[in-house]
């Protein structure tokens, strides 16, 4: 019951400051209509909303970033970083692009409103465009994370799975010195495992915790089996050198 109360008071006090950036949001949106109408009487009506509706546009991509941050400091694949070169790129191209298309369209040289709305419906699709090619980069920035994540997980899994048997070692009496050894070189050549994403690494990463949890079963047994330990220790000991000599392709 603490916990839920914990966390419906966090998710509480995180609400106005959402609800303050959209209120800001919706407040420069209102700056924006009522400049138009106050300083563009003299326009079509026709132009005057459409000149409106591609500054709230220009004006929501750039505060959108309050509301969503581009890098998430809690991720920790950091995705965001991947998309924000192509994410600020056709920002700004497009927002130059449509300021420029008003000012000359409208005052240096202008246009009929169709010519205009396809114009404007153009650079739409072209920011719909890097948009799209943003969030497909982030996704693969995620993607590439999550199988490191998985390589990284394997390797942490052997070395837990070491430990645990150490630690049973450790509880047993008159253990020969030779298995001690063992898993005490074991756990200690570990550490000299890095992630790899090689899947005859991965093949011989399985193979090491099968052996490795083989020596686990043969705790259990009475009386204990040493010479099997022993055995299943060399096994491992082979396949952790050949998994040592194999890289990231």
């Amino acid at each position: 019951m603490r916990t839920k109360k914990c966390i419906t008071l966090k998710s509480k006090s995180m609400n106005p400051n959402k609800t303050f950036s959209v209120l800001l949001l919706i407040a420069g949106e209102l700056l924006i209509i009522i400049s138009f109408f106050y300083f563009g009487r003299n326009l079509d009506t026709n132009l005057l909303v459409l000149n409106i509706i591609v500054s709230l546009i220009i004006y929501s991509l750039f505060f959108i970033d309050i509301l969503i941050p581009m890098v998430d400091f809690k991720d920790k694949s950091q995705k965001t970083i991947g998309s924000i070169g192509l994410r600020w790129f056709f920002t700004l191209l497009y927002t130059l692009t449509a300021i420029g298309v008003m000012v000359i369209f409208n005052e240096v040289k202008p246009i009929d409103i169709n010519s205009q709305i396809i114009i404007h419906a153009i650079l739409i699709f072209f920011l719909s465009l890097g948009i799209y090619f943003a969030v497909s980069s982030s996704t693969k920035v995620n993607k590439v994370f999550l199988v490191e994540e998985q390589h990284l997980s394997h390797v942490d899994e052997m070395k837990k799975a070491t430990m645990k048997v150490q630690l049973k070692l450790e509880q047993i009496n008159n253990i020969p010195n030779e298995i001690i050894s063992r898993i005490t070189t074991l756990q200690e050549n570990l550490r000299f495992i890095s992630p790899c994403d090689n899947p005859k690494a991965f093949e011989l990463e399985t193979k090491y915790l099968n052996e490795i949890n083989a020596v686990q079963d043969c705790l259990f047994n009475i009386p204990i089996n040493y010479e099997k330990i022993i055995e299943i220790f060399q096994n491992c000991e082979k396949t952790y050198n050949e998994r040592k000599q194999i890289f990231s392709n």
